[in-house]
């Protein structure tokens, strides 16, 4: 895991900057974390993470077990935010289902999504649910997640990555041209290639603001074959036609739709999204 940090104003926003690489393989998905001591009820943290960044950190971005280990190597900014080391909290982007009487725990960032099934919450994880209507902290203390009123202050934790969603409808071809146009002695852009299955779902809530169904990513057929646009081959071929119809030879990702990859007409219009990171 790579971390870098950097402060900003007596705010402090640290950044933590972590890839989700398996073991030392190229990821093409970098997320950052940022902490902020700012204290601001739950809508108006939720507010200023998506102005600025991309929203509220949920654990689906995080799982608890990193959470826990970003905080706990964050000590001295820990102690800034309470000198007599009394109990820390952060929001996140979970609140409470208005729907339920017990109040399972939604996702703030897609409305979806219940803490008592996802399988990143193990029991300790689990806050005591009693009343509907509040939101998510994470208590950096006792490791806990817990239930405030959504009008408490507190500081609150945001998160960024490297992929843009482009809400412009354009054929494939189109598409990969614009993504490529950002690319710079210092850094590099394209289409989408998204090589670590683990990185699947992440995308698919990524992408639940395109205005289109389906957006593409840099998935293409060509020689016999199915390649990612920045040259690597798609590890599951048999996941994909092996004889495509004349014109379907480009991948799309459904926000909808848990299948994996959909083939589509290339010259078909839609919103897409690129990534970029640095090279060297």
């Amino acid at each position: 895991m790579l971390l870098s940090m950097g402060k900003k104003g007596r705010s402090e926003l640290m950044c933590l900057l972590f890839t989700m690489a398996v073991l030392c393989l190229e990821a093409k998905i970098h997320k950052t974390v940022y902490i902020s001591s700012k204290k601001l009820t739950w809508d108006e943290a939720r507010k200023h993470c998506q102005e600025n960044y991309i929203d509220m950190v949920t654990l689906d971005v995080v799982n608890p077990e990193l959470l826990n280990e970003l905080l706990e190597e964050e000590d001295e900014l820990l102690k800034e935010f309470s000198e007599e080391k009394d109990d820390i909290k952060f929001w996140i982007g979970l609140h409470e289902d208005p729907e339920q009487s017990l109040g399972s725990l939604i996702s703030g960032k897609t409305g979806i999504g219940s803490t008592e099934d996802d399988d990143n919450d193990s029991e300790s994880w689990r806050p005591t649910l009693q009343s509907s209507g509040g939101c998510g902290s994470y208590n950096s203390r006792n490791k806990k997640l817990e239930i405030e009123l959504c009008k408490e202050e507190l500081p609150f934790i945001c998160f960024g990555d490297n992929l843009i969603l482009v809400d412009e409808k354009k054929t494939w071809e189109d598409a990969l041209n614009h993504c490529r146009k950002k690319i710079t002695a210092s850094s590099k852009s394209d289409l989408l290639s998204i090589t670590n299955p683990s990185d699947y779902y992440y995308v698919t809530d990524r992408i639940y603001r395109a205005t289109t169904e389906e957006v593409w990513t840099g998935l293409r057929f060509l020689g016999g074959e199915w390649w990612w646009s920045d040259g690597e081959t798609l590890d599951h071929q048999e996941t994909l036609p092996g004889c495509p119809s004349q014109w379907q030879h480009c991948g799309t990702l459904s926000k909808n739709n848990k299948g994996f990859w959909i083939t589509r007409d290339c010259s078909e219009r839609r919103s897409f999204i690129c990534y970029y990171e640095k090279v060297a």
